[in-house]
């Protein structure tokens, strides 16, 4: 897409905007042609990615989702607080049954604090594969961005792409109790770019003129890898993530996990004569965990006529698929802006602690299969089914009613259970090279944990290294918090704490505890209703890999869960 052709959508529906607040989402399969082949995809309004939604600060948004395909489906506003109202939140069996085929939904998307990119996607099966946007949120009328305006402001939209259809990908990994089948392509903009045949022709291109500044709005759909990301010979200067702005932080590339914004400034400093390269690949560090090994390119061009201008500058520089220090230490350098006009709260009096692990966990094969069931069914680490855990308890989600319905009517019994510890059940060398088996099995369960309103949280995510130790984005709904701590290794209650950030912490609803490492956060649980955490890599996901934060109404009628809207039957 052109600059001009961008500047003039943009238009167009920042006038929808002003005039209407209403958007309607068309689910359906379209035909898109990628990597030399043409194939039926699940789509919003028959685009992928799908429409941009665009938004001022405070603002409310309908909108109306038409399912005209044969599969279920929801929606989820990412990043998006929704004030006392789980219902339009969108997961799959925890805040709404799904969208059924033929049916639709009229969800209300309440923005209240969130300002710059955040998104929407899919949350149920892998349908976010395909199904996702991005949700750009304006400063309130009257006011301005806490940086110089840029030039123009360009949508970058990392995914994956899968020959085979990802319904069928995702049966095959379910069933083989093992890891899925590894993307064929990770994409910009939907392209996967120069380095695959079929696609020279759409390689995405981002014209920008020489002197001027530019405002990247960047967010990672990818399903399962986090991603280094990097433009040859510019920088970045990060402003902002996850729909809140940052103090500037230069950098030659950005560390951008599954389900993570960052608004970024590029400066049209270089060269103009040249056509410089914008890449993206993988960040992995799991022992023997397979991962797409492919790099997506876009272009970046400068306007006008210039000689030679057909001269292309290499790659930028990305670091290797397994440097855990250039990902840690550029995601620990983040810090809020903390400024008058966007103050910070950080609860400095912690009422609740909690500390869970995040584990990859394993279970035998059952006995009663033949051995041919067992090699199809067990392809784990040696004959095993692959899952995964927090605090040692891989997640199960309803299959025929949801928690947020069950919670609120106090009617349908059985749906969950009050009984996530707070602590985990096994005090062990959670980093250690080598740890018994036995630790490796989880338990099963729809096991939520219950917070009193407005009470203030401190959560420690810890890393183990059961099965492989791996980084997990970690993304809480309904809410920002404040990443006060991190660290490498197993954290240490008495000395750590000692190192927090309370000042100017990053404000984030998305953090990835780092390989054999931990994270700590904090929150006030001032939003009543059914909040879902998880890791955002959706194989985590799967496995079990999440709970469920149920926060009590307040005293008040304001500190009260909405009134449900009309719901998808179950």
């Amino acid at each position: 897409m052109s600059m001009k052709t961008f500047t003039l959508c943009l238009i167009l529906l920042l006038a929808n905007v002003v005039f209407a607040n209403h958007y309607h989402f068309i689910v359906k399969e379209a035909s898109f042609e990628r990597l030399c082949k043409s194939k039926k995809i699940l789509t919003v309004n028959g685009m992928f990615p799908g429409p941009i939604l665009y938004a001022n600060k405070g603002s409310t948004l309908i909108v109306h989702v038409y399912n005209k395909s044969k599969y279920n489906i929801t929606i989820h506003w990412h990043g998006v607080k929704q004030p006392r109202n789980s219902w339009s939140d969108g997961p799959e069996y925890i805040t709404q049954c799904p969208i059924q085929s033929g049916s639709k939904f009229k969800q209300k998307v309440i923005l209240s604090d969130e300002e710059g990119t955040i998104w929407w996607h899919a949350h149920s099966a892998w349908a976010r594969a395909t199904v996702h946007g991005a949700i750009i949120v304006y400063p309130k009328p009257g006011t301005s961005y806490p940086f110089p305006k840029p030039q123009a402001e360009i949508p970058i939209i990392l995914g994956e792409w899968w020959k085979d259809s990802v319904v069928e990908v995702l049966k095959e990994f379910v069933e083989s109790g093992g890891q899925p089948k590894n993307s064929d392509a990770f994409m910009i903009n939907g392209q996967p770019g120069d380095f695959y045949p079929c696609s020279n022709h759409g390689t995405f291109k981002l014209e920008v003129k020489s002197g001027k500044t530019y405002l990247l709005r960047i967010l990672n759909a990818a399903l399962n890898e986090i991603l280094f990301f990097a433009i040859s010979n510019h920088k970045l200067t990060v402003v902002g993530t996850d729909g809140s702005y940052t103090k500037q932080l230069t950098r030659d590339f950005i560390t951008i996990s599954p389900g993570q914004t960052f608004d970024c400034l590029l400066k049209a400093n270089q060269q103009p004569n040249n056509f410089y390269y914008i890449a993206a690949r993988a960040y992995t560090n799991g022992t023997n965990v397979q991962f797409g090994n492919t790099t997506t390119t876009a272009i970046v061009k400068y306007e006008g006529n210039y000689k030679n201008n057909n001269t292309l500058i290499s790659l930028p520089y990305l670091p290797s698929y397994y440097d855990t220090p250039s990902a840690v230490n550029f995601s620990g350098s983040l810090k809020s802006l903390s400024s008058k006009r966007y103050p910070i709260s950080v609860p400095i009096n912690v009422k609740t602690r909690l500390i869970s692990t995040v584990s990859v966990n394993l279970l035998p094969c059952p006995k009663n299969g033949s051995s041919t069931n067992v090699l199809t069914t067990c392809q784990g680490p040696n004959r095993t089914r692959l899952f995964a855990s927090m605090n040692n308890i891989s997640f199960v989600t309803p299959p025929t009613y949801n928690i947020l319905e069950a919670y609120y009517y106090n009617r349908v019994k059985g749906v969950f259970g009050t009984e996530f510890p707070n602590f985990p059940p096994y005090i062990f060398n959670y980093t250690d090279d080598v740890l018994p088996l036995e630790l490796e099995l989880p338990e099963f369960g729809t096991q939520v944990k219950v917070l009193e309103y407005n009470t203030t949280v401190e959560l420690v995510l810890q890393g183990t290294n059961l099965v492989t130790g791996l980084d997990h984005p970690m993304h809480l709904h309904g809410y920002n918090f404040y990443v006060v701590g991190w660290g490498l290794g197993n954290f240490d209650e008495k000395y750590d704490p000692k190192n927090y950030n309370l000042v100017d912490p990053p404000r984030r609803n998305n953090v990835a505890v780092p390989k054999n490492g931990w994270i700590a956060i904090r929150f006030r649980a001032d939003n009543p209703g059914v909040w879902i955490m998880h890791c955002h890599i959706e194989r985590h996901f799967t496995w079990g890999m999440q709970t469920v934060f149920i926060v009590k109404n307040g005293h008040r009628p304001e500190q009260h869960i909405l009134p449900p809207p009309h719901m998808p039957p179950c």
